[in-house]
C-alpha cells in the first residue's frame, strides 16, 4: 500500500503556519468512448482507456511497481496569512519512504467573498436518496444535502436549482388548494447557511413526456409537472399526474400556486433572488406551448422573473435570463449582444455539446478546456454559467461515466456529474477543482476591471481567449497569464 501525508506550511518568518492543507489521491475511471465529434488533438488521449478524475478519500492506495499515482494538494489560505514564501513536506510511504519539499507563494491579493459570477450546477436530491438508500427528506438525507451545499459553496457556486413542487406541501382545502412552504424554507436556508446566497432557481413547472416515448423531444405541447396533494391530516388525497398545459387543470393550479409562491418569497425578502424555470430546453416545435406557460406565470405572479437554457430565438421576450449553449452564443453573438441592450441578462451553458474545438468539461478533455470557460465569461460579459450535471450519477459512477441509468443514448464522459459519491458526502473531481480555479480567475479579472483598469483586464483576457474556439491550450500558457493578472493586482493595491 502507498500512503501520502503533508505537513502544515510554515511562513519564511517561522511565525505563521497554514494548517488547512489536504492531500488526496487522484483516481482513474474507465472511458469507453471519446466525446463525439472531437478530433484527437482536442482529447487527452484516445479511448477506451482509464482517465484521471475522482479525488479519492482513501488514505492508502495499491500501487504496482512502475505505475504512476498522481497526488492532489489543496491549500486553503486564510485572508490574514502574511504574503511571502511558505514551506512544508510531503511524506510518501510505500515500498520505500521519500520526502518531497512543498513550496507555496502567497500573493497580496484577496478574492472578495461576494461571488459575481453566477454559477449553477444542477443537484439532484433524488439521486442522493437513491444512491445512499435513504428516505427522501429524512434527516439523513438533509445531512447529505448539507454536505453537498458545503461542497458547492467551496467551489464558489452561487445559484441552486430548487425542486419547488416537491418542497411544497400542497393541501386539499375547501374548494381551493393550500400551500405550506416550510420544507422550501428549510432548503433555501440550508444552502444559504453554507454560502450559496445569490440565486434560487425554481424547478420546472412543465416538461416533455418520458424519454421512452417516441419523439419525446419534439412534442408540440409540454406536460405539467406532477405533484402530490394531501388531506388536512397529512394523508395522500391524490397525485396530480401530468396533463397538457393547455388543460384547465394546469391553469387552475398555476392560478393558485404562483401567487402563493410570489407572496411567500416577497415576505421572506427573496423575490429579487428568485428565478423561475418553465420547461427545459424549449425548441421551435414547442415554443407556442412555452409562451402559453409564461403567459400564465406572468398573469398570476408578475413579479417573478424567468430563466431558461434555450437556443430558441422566438422565445427571447419570454425569458428574462437567457442561457444559450456556448456554440449558439458563438454563432449568434450579435443577436445576444442586442438582447443585453434590451435588458436581458445572458449566461451560457454546456452539456452534451459543444464539442470539438469548443471548451467543455468532459473527462477526456484537457483541464485547460474546463478552466477557460470562465475566462470566456469575462471576455464576452456573460454573467453566469449553467450545467445540468452536479450529481446525476450512474448506478456505479466509478465504473460508468457515460450513461445515466436508463438514458436512451450514451453521454460524453463525465457530462452527468462532476462529483462522485463518497462515504458521507460528495467527492471532488479534478474537473471541479479546476472549474473553481477558472471561477477565481474570473473574479480576479473582475477585480482588476473594478479598480479602474478595465483595459488591462480585457487585454490580459484577450491573450488567453482570442475567440471561443481559439484559446491557449497548455497549462503553462494559462498559468503564465494568471500570474501576470496577480502581479498586476498586487501592483495597484
Amino acid at each position: 500500500m502507498f500512503k501520502a501525508s503533508v505537513t502544515n506550511l510554515r511562513h519564511e518568518s517561522n511565525e505563521y503556519v497554514i494548517a488547512k492543507v489536504y492531500v488526496r489521491f487522484v483516481g482513474y475511471v474507465p472511458v469507453k468512448r471519446n466525446t463525439p465529434n472531437t478530433p484527437l488533438e482536442e482529447l487527452v488521449r484516445k479511448a477506451p482507456d482509464v482517465f484521471p478524475d475522482p479525488l479519492l478519500e482513501e488514505e492508502a492506495v495499491k500501487l504496482k511497481r512502475g505505475e504512476n499515482q498522481p497526488i492532489w494538494l489543496t491549500v486553503y489560505v486564510p485572508k490574514d496569512a502574511p504574503v511571502g514564501n511558505y514551506h512544508g513536506e510531503l511524506m510518501l510511504k510505500g515500498l520505500d519512504e521519500r520526502i518531497v519539499k512543498v513550496n507555496l507563494k502567497v500573493h497580496d491579493v484577496i478574492l472578495p467573498d461576494k461571488r459575481t459570477l453566477k454559477l449553477s450546477n444542477f443537484i439532484s436530491p433524488y439521486n442522493i436518496s437513491k444512491f445512499y438508500k435513504l428516505t427522501p427528506w429524512s434527516e439523513e438525507h438533509w445531512a447529505l444535502l448539507r454536505a453537498c451545499a458545503r461542497n458547492m459553496a467551496e467551489h464558489r457556486q452561487s445559484s441552486i436549482i430548487t425542486p419547488i413542487l416537491d418542497l411544497t406541501r400542497i393541501y386539499k382545502g375547501d374548494g381551493c388548494l393550500e400551500f405550506d412552504f416550510q420544507l422550501l424554507d428549510r432548503w433555501i436556508n440550508l444552502f444559504r447557511e453554507e454560502g450559496i446566497i445569490e440565486i434560487i432557481e425554481g424547478g420546472y413547472l412543465a416538461g416533455r413526456p418520458p424519454r421512452t416515448v417516441e419523439g419525446w423531444w419534439t412534442v408540440p405541447e409540454f406536460l405539467s409537472a406532477s405533484y402530490r396533494v394531501l388531506n388536512k391530516d397529512g394523508s395522500l388525497a391524490y397525485v396530480q399526474e401530468p396533463v397538457k398545459v393547455s388543460s384547465p387543470i394546469f391553469e387552475n393550479f398555476i392560478s393558485q400556486f404562483m401567487p402563493a409562491l410570489q407572496n411567500h418569497l416577497e415576505e421572506m425578502g427573496l423575490l429579487d433572488n428568485y428565478l423561475q424555470h418553465i420547461a427545459d430546453e424549449p425548441i421551435d416545435r414547442n415554443a407556442e406551448s412555452y409562451k402559453y406557460i409564461v403567459g400564465l406565470v406572468r398573469k398570476y405572479a408578475p413579479k417573478i422573473r424567468t430563466i431558461e437554457a434555450s437556443t430558441c430565438k422566438q422565445l427571447i421576450d419570454y425569458i428574462n435570463v437567457v442561457v444559450p449553449l456556448l456554440d449558439d452564443y458563438d454563432r449568434n453573438m450579435a443577436f445576444y449582444e442586442e438582447r443585453k441592450k434590451r435588458g436581458n441578462e445572458v449566461w451560457f451553458y454546456t452539456c452534451l455539446s459543444p464539442t470539438g474545438r469548443y471548451p467543455n468539461r468532459f473527462i477526456d478533455y484537457s483541464l485547460v478546456k474546463v478552466r477557460i470557460l470562465h475566462w470566456i465569461n469575462f471576455k464576452y460579459g456573460l454573467e453566469g454559467y449553467l450545467h445540468w450535471g452536479y450529481n446525476y450519477w450512474t448506478e456505479n459512477p466509478f465504473e460508468d461515466v457515460e450513461n445515466e441509468p436508463h438514458h436512451p443514448f450514451p453521454l460524453p464522459p463525465g457530462d452527468a456529474f462532476i462529483v462522485y459519491p463518497g462515504k458521507s458526502g460528495p467527492l471532488d473531481s479534478i474537473r471541479f477543482e479546476v472549474l473553481r480555479d477558472g471561477v477565481e480567475d474570473y473574479e480576479m479579472l473582475k477585480l482588476l476591471a473594478e479598480k479602474r483598469k478595465m483595459d488591462e483586464a480585457v487585454e490580459l483576457c484577450n491573450l488567453a481567449v482570442r475567440s471561443i474556439t481559439e484559446y491557449v491550450r497548455t497549462p503553462k500558457e494559462l498559468l503564465s497569464m494568471r500570474l501576470k493578472l496577480i502581479e498586476r493586482l498586487e501592483s495597484i493595491g
